[in-house]
């Protein structure tokens, strides 16, 4: 591969530390990313803290309990010398609607964020706000029936009946890691976990989690030495905490099950494919960069750099697109890019095949099975692997473009315990790999005939007969003409050979998967 220039992800100071000035004992990470290139600061509050944590009746704990600090309203307190009004979520939508600020939060499996980017002028009010926000949630008992009823009726009604791809996903993580796993069911929880909540179970549950040692404080942008020393002292009325991650018990990451397919019946006019195994590596992992390249090559999300991309759309015009991952991508229908504060300390190979018309169904299993083996044992051509080299060291610092994506990358990196620039190392070991060297990390880690499939779809039991027969054609639109290599293709993937016993076939309801 030709000779691409440098580029190293820098900021004018970027400074990781801990807060001092708080009381004695444990205090939080401070993240400081000066900029004065333009008149804005972003700020990113990060909890480790997310669906990990909840106990096993109690699903779905750990995101009502960030959104309720959001939506809850806030008490009366004092934010360093800034005595702060008890307000309701609507007055502080009010107060904070002239500021031009929102506060986002995100909830995920072992990370809980709350984000805002203000006018530098701004930037002191608006870090009050959020600061009373994390330190004296009112946790509204009225706004706590309206976020638990609305979760409910995602988890009861969008998720099963409304969502075909996240329901795919969420059967894939139950079955790749088991039940009782941290893993194993999504971050909204379960209907019968949201069922026992109350408020003072969420309470209990922010006082002994949302703590200092698990908290991170970011800012980025223009940092006065005034915020900058808040930012230190404010969380002190925050419980120290005795843990400062969840326990993410270990997986079986190294084969040895066989091949299992999970049929989701849901009422959806299209046939989705999902298909992984956990990984024993995660970005911190010496191994990771090299899986990283190798998963862009094969799949990219929401590109068509992929092998998918080009095997199953643009040549057979199956889906929308079909994408392959070594990491966490939670929200991918709404994403182009990876998101950032969605880390976890288990990584997983995951392939996910949008939905296809239910006629062809069973052919694009066939096909995403037969592409993944020979991915495992074949390894990326030449051609493959310098495109997606190529592509890789010129996209790898645009990732971050922007504050809040910097900061979200930079709380990332101290989840991982990754010392300097992320992107920047990425970029560089992308121009360092060696083609032989990921095929042997693919050979090594990928093994199909061990990996758990979903598919969702309207009639399991005629895809369960599907799948069993010795083949499955695919169907084109009438007057669809193919060139005859790819109709040579075709018949080889229709009759491919992937093992699945009977007994290893399953059929549950859609509803059954978020109980």
């Amino acid at each position: 591969m030709k000779a691409l220039p440098t580029f190293t992800l820098g900021f004018i100071a970027a400074v990781l530390l801990t807060a001092t000035g708080a009381r004695a004992g444990v205090s939080p990470h401070l993240i400081l990313n000066k900029s004065a290139d333009l008149p804005i600061t972003a700020f990113n509050l990060t909890f480790r803290v997310g669906s990990a944590d909840d106990p096993s009746e109690l699903s779905g704990l750990a995101n009502l309990t960030a959104h309720l600090m959001r939506e809850g309203g806030v008490l009366a307190t004092k934010v360093g010398s800034t005595p702060m009004p008890a307000r309701t979520r609507a007055e502080l939508e009010e107060y904070m609607f002239p500021l031009a600020a929102d506060i986002d939060v995100s909830s995920e499996t072992e990370q809980v964020s709350f984000r805002v980017t203000a006018s530098s002028t701004d930037a002191m009010t608006v870090f009050n706000v959020l600061a009373q926000m994390v330190t004296a949630p009112a946790f509204n008992a009225g706004e706590f029936d309206r976020l638990k009823a609305e979760e409910t009726d995602a988890l009861t009604k969008a998720l099963p009946r409304e969502d075909e791809e996240e329901l795919g996903k969420a059967a894939l993580f139950q079955r790749m890691y088991g039940a009782g796993h941290p893993y194993s069911h999504v971050t909204t929880g379960s209907v019968s976990g949201l069922r026992r909540l109350t408020v003072d179970k969420i309470k209990a549950f922010y006082k002994t989690t949302f703590t200092r040692r698990r908290l991170t404080v970011a800012i980025a942008g223009v940092v006065s030495p005034q915020l900058a020393a808040r930012a230190r002292t404010v969380f002190s009325g925050l419980a120290e905490g005795t843990t400062a991650v969840a326990h993410i018990p270990a997986t079986n990451a190294d084969g040895g099950r066989e091949l299992h397919l999970t049929i989701v019946k849901g009422p959806f006019d299209a046939t989705g494919v999902h298909l992984g195994a956990p990984l024993p590596i995660n970005r911190a992992s010496r191994d990771f960069p090299d899986l990283y390249l190798a998963a862009w090559a094969f799949g990219k999300h929401r590109s068509f750099v992929g092998r998918l991309m080009k095997s199953v759309r643009e040549v057979r015009g199956l889906n929308y697109g079909t994408y392959s991952y070594v990491e966490n991508f939670p929200g991918g229908g709404s994403r182009l890019s990876e998101p950032t504060q969605a880390a976890r300390t288990a990584q997983a190979f995951t392939v996910w095949a949008r939905p296809t018309p239910p006629e062809n169904g069973c052919f694009l299993l066939r096909q995403v099975f037969r592409e993944t083996s020979n991915l495992a044992s074949e390894g990326l051509t030449s051609s493959e692997f310098e495109l997606t080299q190529s592509h890789l060291v010129g996209n790898a610092p645009l990732q971050a473009s922007g504050l809040e994506r910097r900061l979200g990358y930079a709380i990332d990196s101290q989840f991982y315990g990754i010392k300097g620039d992320y992107l920047g190392s990425l970029q560089n070991r992308a121009r360092r790999a060696r083609l032989a060297h990921v095929n042997e990390l693919l050979h090594r880690y990928l093994h199909p005939r061990n990996m758990e499939i979903v598919v969702v779809t309207r009639d399991p039991e005629e895809f369960k007969k599907q799948i069993l027969s010795p083949r499955c054609d695919i169907h084109y639109a009438s007057g669809v003409e193919k060139p005859g290599e790819v109709l040579a293709e075709d018949k080889v993937i229709a009759a491919y050979p992937m093992g699945l016993k009977p007994e290893n076939i399953q059929i549950v309801t859609s509803e059954s998967v978020f109980e």
